[in-house]
C-alpha cells in the first residue's frame, strides 16, 4: 500500500472487475472535464475500451487532479502503463481488466493527474454529487460531432487549476504521487511504448 498524509473528502476509485481501489480526495479542488483528442481515443481502443469510454463525439469524460490526491491500495500490482510514443504522455490503466485510469506527464514536477471516468463511476450517484458538472472541454478540434461550446469555462477552470500545479511543482508536494517513485521521478512501473504496429492499429477509425 503506498502511504500518503490523511485524504480529506474522498472519492473512490475502482478498475472494472474491483482488483485495483483507491481514492481521490480534495475533491472541490478538481476539475470535472471532457477531452477530445485522437490520442486519447487511441488509447482506449488500444486497450479495448473505446465504446466504454468515449461518447458519441468522440470524447472521453476525466476529473483533472494531481498525484498529491491520488492514493491506491490493496492489489496495485494491477497497475500498468503504456505510452503511445517515446515522449508521449503516460497513460496508467488496470492490466486485470484493462480500465483506463490515469494519464500524466512523463515529468512528474508537474503533477497533474487525469483521471478517467472509467475508474470512478462505481457509484454513479456519488460521482455526479462530486463533481456535479462539466466545467471544460478540450481539444474540440478533435472531435468527431461539434460538442456543445464551453470556451470561456474552459478558460476559466484552467485558470484556477494551473496555479496549483505550477505551484506544487516548486514547493516540493510533486513528490506525493502513487505513479512516480522518489528520488529519481521515474515511472511506479515499467512503460510500454507502442511499437509502430501497435500504433498503427489503436489510431485506426478513431
Amino acid at each position: 500500500m503506498f502511504a500518503f498524509a490523511p485524504i480529506a473528502m474522498n472519492h473512490r476509485l475502482q478498475c472494472q472487475c474491483g482488483a485495483l481501489r483507491g481514492h481521490v480526495g480534495n475533491i472541490h479542488l478538481a476539475v470535472r472535464g471532457v477531452c477530445y483528442c485522437k490520442d486519447c481515443r487511441a488509447y482506449s481502443r488500444h486497450l479495448g475500451q473505446l465504446d466504454a469510454s468515449h461518447d458519441s463525439a468522440g470524447g472521453v469524460e476525466f476529473v483533472a487532479t494531481q498525484g498529491m490526491h491520488v492514493s491506491f491500495e490493496g492489489n496495485t500490482q494491477q497497475l500498468a502503463c503504456l505510452s503511445l510514443s517515446k515522449n508521449g504522455l503516460l497513460r496508467w490503466y488496470a492490466k486485470c481488466c484493462n480500465t483506463p485510469i490515469a494519464n500524466t506527464t512523463r515529468n512528474w514536477k508537474f503533477p497533474y493527474v487525469g483521471l478517467l471516468h472509467t475508474c470512478m463511476k462505481a457509484e454513479s450517484a456519488l460521482y455526479e454529487q462530486a463533481f456535479p458538472k462539466v466545467q471544460m472541454r478540450v481539444n474540440t478540434g478533435s472531435a468527431r460531432q461539434e460538442p456543445p461550446g464551453m470556451k470561456l469555462g474552459t478558460t476559466i477552470s484552467l485558470l484556477g487549476f494551473m496555479p496549483r500545479v505550477m505551484a506544487s511543482g516548486i514547493n516540493g508536494a510533486y513528490k506525493q504521487t502513487p505513479f512516480f517513485l522518489p528520488p529519481s521521478g521515474s515511472p511506479r512501473v515499467e512503460v510500454n511504448v507502442l511499437s509502430a504496429e501497435e500504433r498503427a492499429s489503436a489510431y485506426e477509425t478513431v
